[in-house]
């Protein structure tokens, strides 16, 4: 399976890491890449593994976690796809600082390091334009670990439904609605709790008549109550 069949410039270009890049420089990405496939809890990576290279998802889903001495998991991201992963060493060094796991069979993009690095070290422009682009990229994560760090659970949960339903295009329904693809467990520790309390807030958000839960959905009745919390 050649390369240029699973991922285009149009897909380089829509990554924040590679948004700054010209179509023939985005064509010398694809060049280096390589396809790999994944079974549904396979590891990709794990915290400290040398550093081999970054990936793209372009089908699954991939969680991005942190492990404590005591073995709790804190999901620090979703991967979904058409996002890169995996490159911060790229500029910082050494391992990769956290652990990778497929929690739904994927494909993935993998772009070398050696190869990469001899292709941004022999063409300045590529470099500095993807400099731009990790920028943009630091300014989420930082945005992410604020979060985390100064917004209750009830804030983070409405936060995350407001993102969702963007993201499912269902903000202008009556009632706008996600599907639910992830265990409560990774989306409690997404937003930074546990399975327990995230079981109390969706109890006590559906006794107050904010959101309806059916199956694997979750529809907002109140919006502007939801918009009000995620502040």
């Amino acid at each position: 399976m050649k390369n240029e069949q699973n991922i285009t410039s149009e897909t380089i270009s829509s990554l924040p890491l590679f948004s700054e890049l010209t179509s023939t420089q985005s064509s010398q990405i694809i060049s280096i890449c390589k396809i790999s496939t994944y079974k549904k809890n396979e590891i990709i990576f794990m915290e400290e593994d040398p550093y081999k290279g970054f990936y793209i998802l372009l089908k699954g889903s991939v969680k991005i976690y942190k492990l404590s001495f005591e073995g709790k998991e804190s999901i620090l991201h979703f991967i979904k796809p058409f996002e890169s992963f995996g490159d911060v060493p790229l500029f910082e060094g050494g391992n990769y600082p956290v652990n990778a796991q497929v929690i739904s069979d994927s494909v993935l993009v993998f772009i070398p390091y050696k190869e990469f690095m001899h292709l941004i070290k022999n063409n300045s422009t590529i470099c500095f334009n993807m400099l731009v682009g990790f920028s943009k990229k630091m300014r989420h994560l930082t945005q992410k670990v604020e979060e985390l760090s100064t917004k209750e659970v009830t804030n983070r949960f409405a936060r995350y439904l407001l993102e969702e339903i963007k993201k499912s295009g269902t903000e202008n329904l009556p009632e706008p609605f996600i599907r639910i693809n992830l265990s409560k467990k990774n989306i409690a520790s997404y937003i930074g709790t546990i399975t327990d309390t995230l079981s109390r807030l969706l109890r006590k958000l559906q006794k107050e008549k904010t959101i309806r839960v059916s199956g694997k959905s979750i529809f907002v009745l109140d919006l502007r109550k939801i918009k009000a919390l995620a502040k």
